[in-house]
């Protein structure tokens, strides 16, 4: 199952043309920092995009990354594959003018300028302005030559068709992935179209970050845990999985708290309760052989709980499809 989560299609940058770059980066660098944006928009309302016909054949083709397209030919023949129902399209037009430039040098620059609020949170409004004066002080550094930041969020959707109508907004995950960083006089301009894909053809197209599984901890103390020892258990060895309680009558005379299960799904199985001779013969801690626990580490495009059902509805078709075979075969035999 946690293989079958890179085969959940996702929609991600495929074909970037470049009609102007004048950076430091190179065309296929910057095409190939642009596919790997986590886009956030369901790609169950897109179709497939049909690769029969496009660059099979290109010389510009290159070989799966997001690719840069020059040519005439095969800038026609993706307009003419492209469709409100397949492709998404953005858009990138930056430039480092010598006006901001000149405006860093006078403190009016506004690159690292933040929203009027954090959270509704003053203290974080205030650790935010102190951050961002504090970059805005080192751009300013005599003799340093002033640098434009490119970031996610100046990509521009450009609704195709009628996607306005079933979208709000198409945007990246996060608005703040650094892109590029432009120098005066610098600039790019290009535009850029997300299609279907799943991450057996290429990483960028991943909906999940990390998936796992674990066993669930099962975990007994043996013999009462009190005080100091179980003060040391809480809150230095084994933190979030025991907590303190209050002795009752049944207890010995003189105990003030006592250590008691809180949270076993907390337990990484670190044991570090072995490192006290005492704590070791008190506690045990094994795993329930027929529990597991699946962690997924979503990328944002879509919560966890979606990407397993996907995950589930694409093992069913797999095993439809393996039992529509082994019926055939019979047939045939």
């Amino acid at each position: 199952l946690r293989r079958i989560l890179s085969e959940i299609p996702t929609m991600a940058i495929e074909t970037v043309f470049m009609w102007d770059n004048t950076s430091i980066i190179h065309d296929e660098v910057l095409a190939h920092r642009l596919g790997l944006i986590p886009i956030n928009v369901d790609a169950r309302y897109f179709e497939a995009y049909d690769e029969e016909d496009e660059f099979a054949e290109s010389p510009d083709n290159n070989g799966g990354e997001s690719g840069t397209f020059g040519n005439d030919e095969a800038n026609l023949i993706a307009a003419q594959n492209a469709t409100d129902q397949n492709t998404i399209v953005f858009k990138l037009a930056v430039t480092c003018s010598r006006s901001e430039c000149n405006a860093s040098k006078t403190g009016n620059s506004t690159d690292y300028d933040i929203d009027d609020t954090t959270l509704g949170n003053a203290e974080l409004d205030e650790a935010a302005s102190a951050t961002a004066a504090r970059k805005r002080s080192a751009m300013q550094t005599p003799n340093r030559p002033y640098t434009k930041h490119i970031y996610s969020r100046d990509l521009e959707w450009v609704p195709q068709g009628d996607q306005e109508l079933h979208f709000s907004a198409i945007r990246p995950v996060h608005e703040d992935i650094l892109i590029a960083k432009l120098r005066p006089g610098q600039s790019i301009e290009l535009e850029a179209h997300a299609r279907k894909g799943n991450g057996k053809d290429h990483a960028k197209y991943s909906p999940v970050a990390t998936a796992s599984f674990r066993l669930m901890p099962r975990i007994e103390i043996m013999r009462p845990i009190y005080d100091d020892l179980a003060e040391e258990l809480v809150h230095l060895l084994e933190p979030g999985v025991f907590k303190l309680e209050k002795v009752d009558d049944d207890d010995p005379p003189g105990t003030r708290v006592k250590a008691s299960i809180s949270n076993p799904y907390a337990c990484t199985m670190s044991r570090n309760f072995m490192r006290n001779e005492e704590l070791s013969k008190s506690i045990k801690m094994t795993r329930v052989p027929n529990h597991v626990i699946f962690s997924i580490e979503s990328v944002g495009m879509a919560s966890p709980g979606v990407l397993m059902a996907e995950a589930l509805r694409i093992l069913q078709g797999k095993c439809r499809r393996l039992i529509n075979i082994s019926e055939e075969k019979l047939d045939d035999t």
